[in-house]
């Protein structure tokens, strides 16, 4: 009897050179075989622990390194919007039409032609984050606030701040100096943006939302802002503010600064809710009866409060509101009628 051989027995039986001779057939075949016989593989055991180790490396790199690449793209991002507004006001200067405007809206509406605003917010937070956060996390400041120059810098150059979006989502909430003057028409942009007081974030309105990661500021510095007389942690405002009633009726577009409306026998000539009014106008607020009274002391010579001032709550009254007389012995307090123009003082 024949002894029956199978392919690959009979592949490694024979040497190379019979291979070769046999023709490539065979030759394929046997090293096809040969191949496959060799093949040496991994237990799903081994597979399993090997991703095991990859995936606890990649929990403890990966953090890290998107962190890194997070803080470089907003140093990028940063110097881009750096680089473009120093370009816009710059050529501005060069062009003779980066002074002399009395208000923040003017300059927007000429800076607009050189630097791609896409909105203009009146009110800030339109544009902006509602809140920012300094940079070791420690304050906190609503940008719903910061509707004056005097909220973004110590010098209160008297104008309002807009917010604004600009290409690439870049948001900025800025004030202009309307006394600012530059002779040379080839200063540099680090000058030219000294007309300027903004804090910008180049994240949009996405988080983080703090000083020193997204957020960034020019000529400014938000927290710890006060341009009228610091007495504690209390900002107030350094004299007495001009103000004039207002029409707080129902129906009226001061409404919202008493809500109480006709029941107010004196809201077409409301002089507390034109208080209110004026000290949203600078970013602050009119302060409470406690505030007022805090103010005792040498504070009052300080500052000189002298007379009734208005504070910020209402009587049960509708047509009544709280005043305090700081220089009255221990502080007297009494509510009068909104009609009266007694003396106000902001505070923040």
């Amino acid at each position: 009897m024949r002894k029956k051989v199978t392919q690959t027995r009979h592949c490694e039986e024979r040497s190379d050179e019979a291979i070769q001779k046999n023709g490539s057939y065979c030759k394929l075949d046997c090293f096809a075989l040969r191949a496959r016989n060799d093949r040496v593989g991994f237990t799903l055991a081994e597979v399993l622990i090997t991703l095991g180790i990859i995936g606890v490396v990649a929990a403890l790199v990966m953090p890290g390194l998107i962190q890194d690449w997070r803080e470089k793209s907003y140093a990028t991002a940063k110097d881009v919007f750096n680089n473009r507004l120093e370009q816009a006001t710059r050529q501005m200067n060069v062009n003779e039409m980066l002074t002399g405007y009395s208000t923040t809206e003017a300059f927007v509406n000429e800076l607009k032609k050189y630097l791609k605003v896409l909105q203009v917010c009146p009110d800030p937070s339109g544009c902006f984050a509602a809140t920012v956060t300094s940079s070791d996390g420690s304050e906190t400041v609503e940008t719903k606030d910061l509707k004056n120059s005097s909220n973004l810098n110590e010098g209160n150059w008297g104008t309002k701040a807009l917010g604004i979006g600009l290409i690439n989502g870049y948001t900025a909430i800025l004030s202009y100096n309307p006394e600012c003057s530059i002779d040379d028409i080839t200063a540099p942009g680090s000058q030219t943006t000294s007309c300027l007081s903004l804090v910008y974030d180049i994240n949009g309105k996405a988080k983080p939302n703090k000083i020193g990661k997204d957020v960034y500021t020019l000529n400014a510095n938000i927290f710890n802002t006060c341009s009228g007389t610091k007495v504690g942690t209390l900002c107030v405002s350094s004299s007495n503010e001009s103000y004039s009633s207002i029409n707080t009726c129902d129906g009226s577009p001061d409404f919202s600064y008493d809500t109480t409306g006709s029941s107010n026998s004196y809201c077409a000539n409301n002089y507390w809710a034109g208080a209110k009014k004026r000290c949203d106008e600078l970013g602050m607020s009119l302060p409470t009866r406690d505030q007022l009274l805090s103010l005792q002391g040498e504070p009052i010579n300080q500052l000189g409060l002298l007379g009734h001032f208005w504070s910020s709550e209402p009587y049960e009254d509708a047509g009544f509101a709280w005043a305090v007389l700081p220089s009255y012995g221990d502080g007297g307090t009494l509510y009068a009628t909104k009609d009266n123009s007694d003396l106000v003082r902001c505070v923040r």
